[in-house]
Parts: structure tokens; sequence; C-alpha cells
């Protein structure tokens, strides 16, 4: 038993990589999991259109704007513009105040305000919900707004009308269906990645690169594009799979979702591939691939909480993972019916990620040959 137990400590000291882990693993994963785990929901961007323009317009106008959990984007110019930007993204909630909500407020006649929410992710939609009516409440409560400042006035007959849009039923299934497809190809292709590089390091064949004519980039790329065409086969599956059996049919463009399939696949294979330089054992690239891809998926990249809503080395990881910018391009075209145009954005900074992940495993891998 000592010999043994010698034995198994002399190779743990020797393998720096698992040695970290036994030591700062629970340490980082509760590092993670601290800042991670939330259900605060803050930094909601929305837009107004104010077609009153009073005093009681702006004064309920700065209930929101006083509040911690949204951030005014540019006023809407009209009702198209609160369409489109609400569809696009750039807003989760739009608010809209009908002409001669001030004169109604001071006279006591019933009168409303519009507010719309981008319901493709369920849960966020309810706590915006939830902020929305409280704001409006603490409007309400405002003894200058019940009756001329005073006190024992009665409240306002304002209500706040609030409708969601592109998943008016509330079904967790098409927010889920999407985010498991990003999930789902952000794990599978940078593990299989991971272990096809780490493999050649184990077999000890990977000292065929320095005895050929092969040069890196050809020995990546040459690992990394059938794993790129199994991904996007896997994809293919997949979307089928939610169109006939979770029923949640494609309503924007198929041509942009598949295109931006591809970039992410090339795009998290390649992140795989920097994790494999590592690791020197595929039980160390396995368990550290999957540990470096499902945390910053589920925590950081907006599967659970908007990534406006983190803040230090949480906003850093989110910026940093491909996932943050496929997650609303899947949502976006299979629930809110978005196309290439709506799309753009997302997909140019997702392309970003292949050449910036190649470059930095050429290095990595030239490193490891000095």
């Amino acid at each position: 038993m000592s010999a043994y137990t010698i034995r198994e400590s002399l190779e743990l000291l020797r393998d720096p990589i698992r040695l970290t882990f036994a030591l700062a693993g629970t340490a980082f994963l509760m590092l993670i999991f601290g800042f991670g785990i939330t259900t605060d929901v803050n930094s909601l961007s929305f837009a107004v259109l104010d077609r009153d323009n009073t005093f009681e317009s702006r004064a309920y106008l700065e209930e929101l704007r006083g509040s911690p959990y949204f951030v005014e984007q540019t006023p809407l110019k009209d009702a198209q513009d609160l369409q489109d930007r609400l569809k696009s993204g750039k807003v989760t909630a739009t608010i809209e105040i009908p002409p001669g909500f001030g004169r109604d407020i001071k006279r006591g006649r019933p009168t409303e305000v519009a507010a719309w929410i981008d319901g493709a992710m369920p849960f966020r939609a309810e706590t915006i919900h939830g902020y929305l009516q409280g704001v409006h409440q603490q409007f309400l409560a405002d003894p200058a707004i019940r009756g001329n400042g005073a006190a024992d006035a009665p409240p306002s007959p304002a209500d706040i009308e609030i409708r969601f849009r592109y998943n008016q039923d509330f079904d967790s299934i098409y927010a889920m269906v999407p985010s498991q497809i990003a999930m789902q190809l952000a794990l599978i292709p940078a593990i299989l990645m991971a272990l096809a590089i780490v493999r050649e390091k184990e077999l000890g064949s990977i000292v065929n690169l320095y005895v050929t004519p092969v040069t890196r980039l050809e020995f990546l790329l040459g690992k990394q594009i059938p794993y790129v065409a199994v991904a996007t086969i896997n994809f293919a599956v997949m979307l089928l799979m939610s169109a006939f059996i979770f029923h949640v049919p494609l309503k924007g463009s198929f041509l942009a979702l598949a295109l931006g399939s591809l970039i992410y696949v090339a795009a998290t294979t390649g992140y795989g591939m920097v994790v494999s330089a590592f690791t020197k054992t595929q039980i160390a690239a396995l368990f550290g691939t999957a540990i470096l891809t499902v945390l910053p998926a589920t925590m950081f990249a907006g599967m659970l909480t908007p990534v406006s809503s983190l803040t230090g080395i949480g906003v850093v990881l989110g910026r940093l993972f491909p996932m943050t910018y496929f997650l609303p391009v899947s949502v976006g075209a299979l629930t809110k019916g978005l196309d290439f145009t709506d799309l753009s954005g997302h997909l140019l900074a997702l392309a970003a990620f292949v050449p910036a992940l190649t470059l930095l495993s050429l290095l990595l891998l030239r490193a490891q040959e000095k």
C-alpha cells in the first residue's frame, strides 16, 4: 500500500495539469459558480416611444432611468422602429407612452402605457415583466403624480399593458431547443478536436510532424476539417429533431443559421485545439475541455442570464467564448424569424474567432516543439 501510495503521489506531482486540477479545481469551480449562478437580471436595454412628451411622461421614464435594472437606448422613432429593434435584439423591452398621457393623469382618466418584451427567453422575459410592474407601481405611488402633491389622493387610474413577442405562450421549449443546439455544438466538437491532437501526443505519433514536409497549419487544418464535417452533420440532425420531434420550426433564414453553425463549429473545434495544447493525456483533455466548455456556455454566454448582466471576469469570459455570439443566431433564426440582415453583426463577430484561435494554436504548437 505504501509503495502504491508513493508511486501515485509521484505521478501526480509529475503531472502539473492534473495536480493543478486536484489542488485548485474546487476553488476554481467555487469561483465560477459563485459569480456565474445568479437569478439577477439587470442592465437590460430598453427604448422609449414617447408620444406625449409632458412632465408626467418624463416623470414616468425617470423611474425607468433611475432603476439599476434598465439601461436606456436611443429613443424610438416610430412603431416600425419599435418592432425592428425588438426583433433584432438591440433592446429587450420597449415602452410606448400614448398621446394625452399627462392630461389623463391630471384629470384622473383611465390611461395605459404599452410595454413590449422579447419573450424568446421565457425566464428572462418574466423577470423583465416583474421589473416593469414594479417601476409602474413606484410611479403611481409618487404623491406628485397621484394628485397635485396630496398624499391622501387616490392612485391614478394609469395602467401598464405588457405584451410578449416571439413566444407569447411562454413555452420553454422554444428557448431550450435553440440553446441546446448551441450548447451541443460547443461541447462535442471541442472535445473531439482536443482528443484528436492529444492522442497524437500520447502515442508519440506527433513526432511524425517534425520529419514530414507538412506545415503546422496543414497539420491543424487536416485534423480539424473532419470534425467540422461531423459537427455539421450533427447540426442538421438536431435541426430536423427540433422541427419534427420538439415541434420548434425554423422561422427565420436557413442559410443564415447554416452559415452561422458552420463558422461556429470551426470556432469550437479551434477552441478544442487551444485546450489540447495544455494537456498531455486524453483523460486530462476530456476533463479539461468539458469543464472549460460547459462552464462558459451555461454561465457566461447568455444561456441563463444575459451577458449584459454580468460583471468583472464574467463579462470577459462571456465575450471570449464563441457561444455568446452564436446563441443569438440560433434563437433569432428559430424563434424570432431573423434573417441575414438582422444576424450579420453576430456572424461577423463569430467569424473573428476562427483565425484568432487557429493562430493561437499555431503559436502554442510551435512553443511545444521548442
